[in-house]
């Protein structure tokens, strides 16, 4: 089966939670967090054993190797970064809700 790489934007409360399920799929590698900055970036990914670390999301969505992305951010975050994540040709998994309100998710 083919490996598939992912990433994480926001390595919060949910964050870890989302690096542990996919881990346990077996066939997914979690190749990436994103953060605010650099410092807590490279925190996260060493305490999660995680290979990159990102201080800012849009250069997670630049990898060219990060196929799938899960937006673990803020609830009103979610759809600046889904919208970002869905405009870089990535596949993505937002944790709920997908916006705001219904115009942005309709967008």
């Amino acid at each position: 089966m083919k490996t598939i790489r992912a990433g994480i934007i926001g390595t919060g409360f949910i964050g870890p939670a989302h690096v542990e399920a996919l881990r346990r799929l077996g066939f997914v590698e979690v190749a990436a967090v994103a953060e605010r900055d650099q410092a807590p970036a490279v925190r996260q990914a060493e305490e999660l054993s995680i290979p990159k670390a990102y201080g800012n999301y849009h250069d997670l969505l630049s990898d060219p190797t990060i196929e799938v992305v899960h937006n673990c951010t803020p609830n009103h975050l979610h759809f600046e970064v889904n919208r970002d994540i869905l405009a870089a040709k990535k596949h993505v998994v937002s944790e709920k809700p997908l916006a705001m309100n219904s115009t942005e998710s309709r967008e």
